[in-house]
């Protein structure tokens, strides 16, 4: 394939629509700049893929809404970003389309690149396995390549006749091979024997609109039975934090010991004797931090039931998707009370042998995700373009 650019210098467009998703799009990045060191980024980046060297024309956080009924409120604002930035790529059209995640914004465009002649590759596979199956047809008319982050999910796309291509999880490169949990504690200054939950509400701003309060009064069950317990709670952006920050002063919860902090998320899981967290990538993340977890989330009651009725597994976290068998608690929905909450974490904090074993179990399934993944995808990526590296 000839660049229809100056040879050697592709021009790129990448759509990022959340923070694990700006996470994968600078590892790829920067994996891609040293096999084409002048090609050119741009689309939909967050800070990190902004610091790699893609250049955004729009906010990130503007693609950050999860859910049918948040999704509706902000439809028409998603339609006309997404409408204006398929106008400006067909007409001039980039050597490459990479959509990360955000499928529900991503494969419109890409359906439209790739009818206009376009390859387009869309990194991080959607749930098919738990759910919506029925989509594997659409994706098949809307990607040139996809770029898998499981290994179980080569096999479903290319039966589908999607190429397909299994690269690993970046994550998995990130964490250590052997966390040092007192080490960490010790660069936080965290005392070893103070008892330590992490607390993880979610990235986007829906989210701790259904999940702030219910993370402070499960705090406040915690610190009943653990008194010298300390509460980290990592954020991604101010607005978030400020939304935690507000649930805090309504609870009348201001003297309990919750450290707030900006970013610096896979340092207080590592510290954390237990993380209580929406389901999500971070499901991930405490599961390579070696951390036994309870996970939870909470959606309109609408949105949960058109939901359920198309999932085709037991269980949503990763972990145990992964593993293939609960072993890690779910708590879901009417479930995701703060004293059941509390009891799941109080039964992980207290039994030291079933945290051992965790972290045993998560051992084994880091290792399997650990394919230096940045790298491949970026072997994928100039396959697809045609550039030999």
């Amino acid at each position: 394939m000839q660049l229809s650019h100056i040879q050697g210098r592709p021009r790129i467009a990448v759509v990022a629509g959340e923070a694990s998703g700006d996470l994968l799009g600078s590892q790829l990045i920067l994996a891609l700049k040293k096999r084409l060191p002048h090609a050119e980024f741009f689309g939909i980046a967050g800070p990190k893929m902004q610091s790699a060297g893609c250049v955004t024309v729009v906010p990130m956080e503007k693609l950050s809404v999860r859910g049918y009924l948040e999704v509706i409120r902000h439809l028409p604002e998603l339609l006309r970003i997404r409408r204006q930035l398929k106008k400006q790529l067909l007409a001039n059209k980039p050597d490459l389309f990479i959509g990360i995640d955000a499928p529900d914004f991503n494969f419109s465009l890409e359906k439209a690149l790739k009818q206009a002649g376009v390859p387009t590759i869309h990194y991080v596979g959607p749930s098919v396995w738990a759910w919506r199956s029925e989509r594997l047809k659409k994706i098949g008319q809307c990607v040139s390549h996809m770029l898998l982050l499981f290994p179980f999910e080569e096999k479903i796309y290319r039966d589908a006749r999607i190429p397909a291509s299994y690269v690993g999880h970046p994550l998995a490169e990130i964490f250590p091979a052997e966390p040092n949990q007192l080490a960490v504690r010790e660069a936080l200054e965290i005392p070893e024997q103070r008892a330590v939950f992490t607390l993880l509400p979610g990235s986007r701003q829906s989210e701790l609109d259904m999940l702030a309060k219910l993370f402070v009064e499960t705090a406040k069950k915690l610190l009943e039975r653990y008194p010298n317990a300390l509460f980290l709670v990592p954020f991604v952006t101010r607005e978030t934090r400020l939304l935690f920050e507000r649930e805090i002063w309504k609870q009348g919860a201001q003297e309990l010991p919750f450290r707030l902090m900006f970013g610096h998320a896979h340092e207080a899981m590592q510290a954390a004797d237990v993380i209580l967290l929406a389901s999500g990538t971070a499901t991930l993340e405490a599961m390579l931090a070696r951390r036994p977890m309870v996970v939870t989330y909470r959606l309109s009651p609408l949105t949960y039931r058109m939901v359920k009725r198309k999932l085709r597994l037991p269980y949503v976290s990763l972990p145990n998707v992964l593993a293939g068998q609960f072993i890690v608690p779910e708590l879901l929905q009417d479930d995701a009370t703060p004293d059941n909450l509390a009891q799941a974490m109080a039964n992980l904090f207290d039994d030291k042998r079933l945290s051992n074993a965790l972290s045993d179990r998560f051992a084994d399934l880091h290792h399997s995700l650990r394919c230096d993944a940045a790298e491949r995808a970026a072997d994928a990526v100039c396959a697809v373009l045609g550039v030999k590296v």
